[in-house]
């Protein structure tokens, strides 16, 4: 199974998770960073601290490119390989995340997340 690190502003990420979990009940394998009163420095060894030790992979879902959060978390996935770091999370993204972290290769699940996040933002 595929866990996850959701790095936020604020806690976007939290109530992204508790939102999703409320859709498709509890999850395992997931945790949240928010970058409310801290440094770059101690965001990086927060996010640091929850990765597995092993070589399965992770990736850390962020809510803005360029912002604090993606900065601290581009440090990290240069620094390991079983790491991959996406920007602009949303609650479809999310919810794909949970429904096939476990049902399809990592690859596959890292193209449906963007795609999905994207296929999530209309204008109607």
């Amino acid at each position: 199974m595929v866990n996850a690190v959701l790095v936020t502003h604020g806690f976007l990420g939290a109530e992204l998770v508790r939102t999703a979990e409320g859709i498709l009940g509890p999850q395992d394998g997931v945790c949240f960073v928010s970058n409310s009163g801290t440094s770059l420095e101690t965001l990086s060894d927060q996010v640091r601290a929850l990765l597995t030790q092993g070589e399965d992979p992770v990736l850390l879902l962020v809510d803005l490119l360029g912002g604090s959060c993606s900065h601290a978390c581009e440090e990290i996935r240069r620094l390991h390989r079983n790491v991959v770091l996406i920007s602009g999370v949303n609650l479809p993204m999310l919810l794909e995340f949970f429904y096939n972290r476990d049902r399809v290769p990592f690859e596959e699940l890292v193209r449906r997340l963007c795609e999905r996040g994207r296929d999530g933002i209309r204008c109607l």
